[in-house]
C-alpha cells in the first residue's frame, strides 16, 4: 500500500558545504553566495525526490487511507519512527501504542508492520486516517565521517553537479539527464 509522504518541516543547514561547492565550481567571489545557497536547497530537494534518500535529518509524515499488514517506508536512511496515529470513527486523533507495531529491515528499505495478535482499531472514513511520523536522512556535512549516517560523497558530488548545471545554464538539470547521469542512485522500487 502506498501513501502520501509529507515533509513536516524544512531541515536545517545545507546538504553541501558552500565552500566545498564554490571550490568544485571554481567560484572565487562571494557575489552569488545567496543564489548558490538557494540552488543547493532546491537541487538537494530534487535529488532527494529522485533518489528517495534524504540528505539531512528530515521530519516526515506518511499518511495512509487504511490499515495494512506492512508498509514500506519510502524514506532512506531511516533514523526513527516516532509515532503511529490514526483518526477514530469520530474523527478524533488517537495514538497506537508502540507495542502494536514494529520495524523490519529488508535492505535498503524498512517496513513498519502491525502486531497480528492485536486487532487494529476502527478508522474514520476520511482520507489519510493513518499517520506514521518518522525521521529520515543523513547527518549534516562536517560531522563524524565514521557515522553510519554520514553524508555519502557520491550524493554530495551529484548535488554539486546539479547546482553547477543550474548555475551555468540558468535552468535545473532536466529529468531525462538526471536519469541518464544518476539512474543507478535511485532507491530500488521508487
Amino acid at each position: 500500500m502506498s501513501g502520501l509522504l509529507i515533509r513536516r518541516a524544512q531541515p536545517e543547514g545545507l546538504a553541501v558545504d558552500l565552500t566545498d561547492l564554490k571550490a568544485a565550481l571554481r567560484i572565487e567571489h562571494a557575489l552569488d553566495d545567496a543564489r548558490l545557497e538557494q540552488l543547493i536547497r532546491s537541487e538537494t530537494a530534487r535529488y532527494e525526490d529522485f533518489t528517495g534518500r534524504f540528505m539531512r535529518p528530515t521530519e516526515l509524515r506518511l499518511t495512509l487511507d487504511a490499515w495494512c499488514a506492512a508498509v514500506r517506508l519510502p524514506a532512506l536512511p531511516l533514523r526513527e519512527v516516532s509515532e503511529v496515529s490514526y483518526l477514530d470513527p469520530s474523527d478524533v486523533a488517537q495514538t497506537l501504542a508502540a507495542s502494536g507495531w514494529y520495524l523490519t529491515e529488508a535492505v535498503p528499505h524498512w517496513s513498519l508492520s502491525f502486531d497480528r495478535s492485536t486487532a487494529l482499531p476502527a478508522l474514520s472514513g476520511r482520507p489519510a486516517a493513518v499517520r506514521i511520523d518518522l525521521c529520515a536522512g543523513y547527518d549534516a556535512p562536517g560531522g563524524a565521517a565514521t557515522s553510519l549516517l554520514a553524508p555519502r560523497a557520491e550524493d554530495q558530488s551529484a548535488i554539486i553537479h546539479m547546482v553547477g548545471v543550474a548555475y551555468d545554464q540558468g535552468v535545473p538539470m532536466a529529468m531525462a539527464d538526471m536519469r541518464q547521469v544518476f539512474g543507478n542512485r535511485r532507491a530500488v522500487g521508487w
